[in-house]
């Protein structure tokens, strides 16, 4: 049987072609693509390695922590858990946009009251019980709160005394002597 001119052609050319110089780079190039192929349909279809992947996705992702897993195995592992990933960070994202953060404002607010809350709670066991003696003092701390701002929290203990004695009470030495039995 006589071969037609092109497989006499295609046979010549298969002859001249040195295969032990050719498999082994083209396999040492597809290695890992096999080996990664391998990994991903394993961990399509075993549980236990879909788990190993998901250990493996995560810990490759963090700079300081190195497995020493061939580098296909951990780049299957992560293009396996990819749709996973992103399903939670969807939601991660989600619980961010409806998750309320104070403004500074609402902090220091909050932060004057866990202050002056447990503040107010005991010194009003100290203060007389005169009606007009409080309706006074309310007046005179709403006064100095309106009247200095910020420097409430530093010259309002000043103020405050000084709007007492305008109204003609007083919290000196004389009443905590008295209030106190010495």
């Amino acid at each position: 049987m006589k071969l037609p001119e092109s497989k006499k052609d295609f046979e010549e050319l298969m002859k001249g072609i040195k295969w032990n110089r050719i498999i082994p780079p083209a396999v040492s190039v597809l290695q890992p693509v096999i080996i990664g192929g391998l990994w991903l349909v394993a961990c399509r279809f075993d549980k236990r390695a879909d788990a190993t992947a998901k250990f493996i996705a995560i810990a490759e992702t963090i700079p300081t922590l190195d497995l020493n897993i061939p580098q296909p195995v951990a780049l299957a592992s992560i293009y396996h858990t990819v749709d996973e990933t992103m399903d939670v960070l969807k939601e991660v994202i989600d619980w961010i946009k409806d998750l309320e953060v104070p403004t500074a404002e609402d902090m220091v607010e909050e932060a004057k009251d866990q202050i002056t809350e447990p503040i107010a709670e005991t010194v009003d066991d100290f203060l007389p019980d005169d009606p007009a003696f409080k309706t006074a003092l309310a007046n005179c701390i709403m006064n100095a709160k309106k009247n200095l701002g910020l420097a409430y929290w530093i010259l309002g203990p000043t103020w405050i005394q000084s709007c007492m004695l305008q109204k003609g009470f007083s919290v000196g030495v004389d009443w905590l002597k008295k209030e106190l039995g010495l």
